[in-house]
C-alpha cells in the first residue's frame, strides 16, 4: 500500500508540475510579466490552471516526499535526542585522543580544549558534532551512543582521523568534480538566460526560463543525490590513502558488524530511495575501499565484499572510475 500510495502522490505531483510548466510556458509567450493590473483575460487562462498545478505540486509532492523516505521495514529509532555524560576511563582516553587529532589538523583553540564528552541515543555513527556549551567555554564532545564500549583504543583513533580529514580532504578538486558536474546543468542555464538578457532582451531571457527551467531543476534534483553520494566516497578513498587502505577498511568492517539501526535501516532502501539518496551506506562505503584499493594494487589485502542484494554498488552510486584511480595511484 505504500508504494502504490508513493506512486500515486508521485504521478499526481509530476502532473501538477507539468502543469505549472504550461502555464508559464503560456504567460511567457503572452508577455505577462506578474503584474496583477496589467492581467487580461488572456493571462487569467495561464494563471489558474498554473495556480492549480504548483497547488497539486505543494499538496502531492509533499506526502510523496515523506512516503519516500519511509521503509516499512525499517528499525524504529527514537525521534528526541537525550545525551549521557560520559566520565569513565573510555571518555577520557577518547577525549585525550580527540585533542591530539585536532591539534595535529590545526582546529580552532576553543575545538581543541575539549573536556566534556556526550554520548547521543540518535546521532548516527557517521556523524561527531561539537556542542556549545557558552561563551569562552570549551565545547562538548557528542558521539553516537552506538559506539559506546565498542571499539578500541586504536578504532577510535582511526574513526576521529577519518572524520577530520573529510573536513580537510587533500586533492579538493578531484574531491569536489561529482558535486561540481551535477551543478554545471545550472550553471549553463544561468549563463544562457544573462546572456539572452542582456544580448536580446528581458522577454527573451524569461522565455528561456519558462521553457527551460523546470526541466533543468528537475535534473538538478536528479543528479545532486548521487553527487553527494560519490563526494562521500572519494573522501573515503582520499583518507584511506593517509590512515591505510586496510585500517580504514577493518573500521568499518567492525562498525558493520555492530548492526547500528541507521546502518541496517539504509541497506533496506530500494528503488528510488536507494538511487537518489545523498549518503552511502556502511557496505558501499566497504565497496568502495576494495574496489579503489585493489583497482590500485590487484594483490591488496583487502576480502572482496561478497556479492549479495546489499553489498554491490551501482555505478550510478558511487563507482570509482578509472580516472579516479589513477589520481590515486599517483598520490600513493
Amino acid at each position: 500500500m505504500a508504494i502504490l500510495g508513493l506512486r500515486f502522490y508521485t504521478v499526481a505531483a509530476l502532473a501538477g508540475f507539468g502543469i505549472a510548466w504550461g502555464s508559464g510556458i503560456y504567460l511567457a509567450l503572452i508577455g505577462f510579466r506578474g503584474n496583477p493590473a496589467e492581467c487580461t483575460s488572456a493571462c487569467l487562462l495561464g494563471l489558474v490552471p498554473g495556480g492549480l498545478g504548483w497547488l497539486l505540486v505543494l499538496v502531492c509532492g509533499h506526502r510523496a516526499f515523506i512516503l519516500f523516505f519511509v521503509n516499512p521495514r525499517r528499525e524504529k529509532g527514537k525521534l528526541s535526542e537525550s545525551l549521557e555524560i560520559g566520565r569513565g576511563l573510555e571518555e577520557e582516553r577518547i577525549l585525550e585522543i580527540t585533542r591530539e587529532t585536532l591539534a595535529h589538523r590545526r582546529m580552532s583553540k576553543r575545538l581543541r580544549n575539549v573536556e566534556t564528552l556526550a554520548w547521543s541515543d540518535t546521532q548516527r555513527w557517521e556523524w561527531l558534532r561539537f556542542k556549545w556549551q557558552g561563551y569562552r567555554k570549551p565545547s562538548m564532545l557528542v558521539v553516537s551512543a552506538g559506539l559506546r564500549g565498542r571499539l578500541k583504543l586504536e578504532d577510535w583513533k582511526t574513526y576521529l582521523s577519518w572524520h577530520y580529514l573529510q573536513h580537510k580532504p587533500r586533492q579538493t578538486w578531484y574531491v569536489a568534480q561529482p558535486t561540481l558536474r551535477a551543478l554545471l546543468p545550472v550553471l549553463l542555464f544561468s549563463a544562457v538566460a544573462v546572456s539572452l538578457n542582456f544580448n536580446i532582451g528581458p522577454y527573451a531571457s524569461e522565455l528561456f526560463g519558462a521553457i527551460f527551467g523546470p526541466p533543468v531543476l528537475l535534473l538538478f534534483g536528479y543528479l545532486i543525490g548521487p553527487a553527494i553520494r560519490r563526494l562521500f566516497l572519494r573522501l573515503d578513498a582520499v583518507a584511506a590513502e593517509s590512515l591505510g587502505s586496510m585500517t580504514l577498511f577493518s573500521l568499518f568492517t567492525m562498525i558493520d558488524g555492530l548492526q547500528l539501526p541507521e546502518n541496517e535501516n539504509a541497506k533496506k532502501r530500494v528503488g528510488w530511495a536507494a538511487r537518489l539518496w545523498p549518503e552511502p551506506h556502511i557496505t558501499e562505503r566497504m565497496a568502495n575501499l576494495q574496489r579503489t584499493f585493489q583497482s590500485i594494487s590487484p594483490n591488496s589485502q583487502i576480502p572482496r565484499i561478497a556479492s549479495n542484494a546489499n553489498a554491490p554498488l551501482p555505478s550510478a552510486y558511487g563507482q570509482v572510475e578509472v580516472y579516479a584511480v589513477s589520481r590515486l595511484a599517483r598520490v600513493r
